[in-house]
Formats: C-alpha cells, structure tokens, sequence
C-alpha cells in the first residue's frame, strides 16, 4: 500500500488531468540518486510528450540533476508541467525557467572543463602526462616491429608480449603494399 503522501499526489495529478494508469509512483528515498521508475519513464518518452509532476522535487533529486534532465527534456521536446508550481515548459515563463536551467547548465560544464584543464596543466607541471600508460616499453615496441619485419604473425606477436591484437597494430608501421 502506498503512503498516505502519495495518494494526496495521485490525486492532485488526476485532478490535473493525468490517467491513473500513466502514473508512475516512485518507491525510493528522495535522497537516493537512482530512482527506477524516473529511469524506466525517462526512455520512453519522444517529442510532443507531457511530464506532469506535482512539484519538481518528484522527478529531480537535486538543482544539478534538475538542470541536467530539464536541459535534456527541452532538448527532446518534451514537455514539463509542475502542477503546484505552476511552471510549464509550454508557457514563456515556463520556457523562462528552463531556458536559465539551461544556462546554468553550460555555467556548470565550464566550470568542470576548467577545473579539469587546471588539474591536468597541474600535472603536466609536475611532469606527468594525462592518459594511460603504454603497453608496450619503447623495447618492446622495436621488439615487435622487428618481429614483424621478420615475418611474424600479429596473433604470434601479440602471444609474445601477452597482449591483444589491436595493441599490436597500434605499435607496428605496417609494410608498404607492393
């Protein structure tokens, strides 16, 4: 049986409009991030659809997750209704709010790639690189060349050097076709 709480949100969504049937009720703790429901309707959803909720904290757990999925939503075509804010995505204040969630979405990626970009020169400072490790040592990439030159085969090489395939042609030039 459902908490007294969501029968007062169940009905105020039928009084909305909304059918019984195309209600989700969401079983988690607001406070999770993983909300199964919200992630099986999400999916489904293709442009002209209507989300209605009774407040925005029913389908967002969080001003960034609510900046992230709104953004998306918009950019699906998808709209949004909360019906005890009265914010529509259809209407200019609606579009309005959305359109500062969007903004504040792309303040927010920039805020990452800089913070990204200003740990990575850190790093470089202290001489380390970005990315994986090679697999090979520049050793065993002449190895394999050589190996290859010879006339080895790419799975004969790759055994060697207990590696795959593919790590074996990204370290090999092949030879030139005749």
């Amino acid at each position: 049986m459902a908490p007294l709480a969501v029968f007062g949100q169940i009905n105020t969504l039928m009084r909305a409009g909304v059918a019984e049937e195309d209600i989700y009720v969401e079983r988690t703790n607001g406070h999770k991030t993983a909300w199964p429901e919200r992630d099986l309707l999400l999916p489904r959803l293709r442009s002209g659809d209507t989300i209605t909720i009774t407040r925005l904290d029913r389908l967002f757990y969080s001003v960034q997750n609510l900046i992230i999925v709104g953004t998306e939503l918009r950019d699906r075509g998808i709209r949004l209704q909360a019906v005890e804010q009265n914010i529509d995505s259809n209407t200019l204040e609606g579009r309005d709010f959305f359109g500062m969630m969007s903004a504040f979405a792309t303040l927010h990626r920039e805020f990452v790639l800089a913070a990204t970009n200003d740990g990575l020169a850190a790093a470089r400072a202290r001489g380390r690189a970005g990315g994986r490790r090679p697999v090979l040592t520049p050793e065993q990439a002449e190895q394999a060349q050589q190996l290859y030159d010879s006339g080895a085969s790419i799975p004969k090489i790759a055994q060697t050097f207990k590696t795959g395939r593919s790590t074996i042609y990204r370290y090999i030039t092949p030879k030139p076709a005749n």
